[in-house]
């Protein structure tokens, strides 16, 4: 009898002796476990993936599906990106062993820096303590579109644009830095028909809206015009101390886009605040100029907006967001996309990205192609060549205005 029961302890044996064997094997023995998952898979492998990925900080929240899309493929590539692994955005079971040890690291949390970078070009020019142009010199202009930089710099205003590229997402992006000393210098650029308190909509090329209001830099925004022209909620729309729209949406209604407003006071200061949070004459009595009605808000009180979750499953698309950091550096982001180097971002992305460049507030703006960032009368969110029939009207845009009458110190 104890003769017939040995095979059956031997085998309890075994076991114990199998499960031991795999708690204290290296990763790479155990990788045989998983399968290889990449665009298109999907099922409870994804889902314990993107659990994994939440843990590390790759995923900003945990309400994610099992599915491995094109965002789920980014997250793969900027953690082999921080791991020193060729970043190809396929977990493969070897990755996937390796994610799930002790030896990966986790997503590097951001130093946030409202910080501008030098003006650009081999002879820029003198600045005063404050990093405007010091006093005596003419206001200075580079623009490199080889070099991916733009600088302008007066007595009273300094902008910087870098553009930046991943290629292995491929995302190739804009970031605009500015400072005024006089807040009236930027401002928002709207075509108005010649009748008093006409709400005609007008479109007509950025580069037109550019030139009229002598904008050294300008931008797309919340497009609100295309709303209007559909007969749809414009949102809470100020422009310039005008009212284009006092017609909103709940903000529990979830819907594209869920009309959030940032809100541009007197002083040059920005406030975020969701769709229905006041009237256009509540915005004016405090102080406020102009309000721009999108959204979602990314970044409200210096932190990350909660709602961004709730546009968690966003696909990658051209995008804008406009924001602001603790010193009252503007800081404008356009990330390009639809395009074979560059295929655009979330909205979990670039509130992550303000957040990085130090907003304190900052809303999404219109995207698509929409998206236009003007320097000097040059597009240079798109190619050098791009046709006239691929740039999108516009009925209005903010930017940065030269001052008056003086001539710029231009080098190119």
């Amino acid at each position: 009898r104890m003769r017939a029961k040995q095979p059956a302890l031997c085998r309890r044996g075994l076991a114990v002796l199998l499960v031991l064997l795999l708690a204290l094997c290296p990763a790479g023995v155990q990788a045989e476990t998983y399968h290889t998952l990449k665009n298109g898979s999907k099922g409870n492998a994804v889902l314990r993936l993107k659990e994994r990925l939440h843990e590390l900080g790759y995923i900003l929240f945990d309400d994610f599906t099992n599915q491995y899309d094109n965002v789920t493929r980014e997250y793969i590539i900027t953690l082999q990106q921080v791991n020193g692994l060729t970043p190809d955005g396929i977990a493969t079971p070897e990755l996937q062993a390796f994610m799930f040890s002790d030896a990966c690291l986790p997503k590097p949390v951001p130093v946030p820096s409202s910080a501008l970078p030098p003006p650009a070009g081999e002879n820029p020019p003198l600045l005063d303590t404050d990093g405007y142009l010091a006093p005596g010199q003419a206001p200075y202009l580079y623009a490199s579109r080889e070099e991916g930089a733009w600088t302008y710099v007066d007595a009273d205003v300094r902008v910087e644009v870098r553009r930046y590229a991943d290629e292995a997402i491929p995302r190739i992006w804009l970031e605009a830095s500015i400072r005024v000393r006089d807040p009236a210098r930027f401002t928002a650029m709207v075509n108005r028909g010649a009748k008093a308190g006409s709400k005609s909509i007008i479109l007509s090329k950025p580069t037109t809206i550019a030139e009229k209001n002598r904008a050294v830099f300008a931008f797309s925004d919340d497009f609100f015009g295309y709303r209007l022209y559909n007969r749809q909620a414009g949102g809470i729309v100020i422009r310039n101390g005008f009212v284009w729209s006092d017609k909103t949406r709940s903000a529990a209604a979830k819907t594209w886009p869920p009309l959030d407003v940032l809100a541009i006071f007197g002083d040059g200061s920005m406030k975020t605040f969701v769709s229905d949070a006041h009237t256009p004459q509540e915005y004016l009595d405090m102080g406020a100029v102009s309000t721009l009605a999108f959204g979602p808000i990314l970044v409200q009180d210096g932190v990350l907006c909660e709602d961004v979750k709730n546009w968690n499953g966003t696909d990658r698309q051209p995008r804008m967001a406009l924001g602001i950091t603790a010193d009252g550096t503007i800081r404008v982001l356009d990330v390009l996309g639809r395009r074979t180097d560059s295929r655009g971002a979330s909205i979990p992305w670039i509130a992550e990205q303000m957040v990085a460049l130090g907003c304190v507030e900052a809303l999404n703006l219109d995207g698509g192609n929409t998206t236009c960032m003007i320097f000097n009368g040059e597009i240079i969110n798109r190619e050098l060549n791009v046709k006239a029939k691929d740039i999108r009207t516009l009925n209005a845009m903010m930017g940065v205005t030269f001052p008056e009458e003086e001539t710029e110190n231009t080098e190119q």
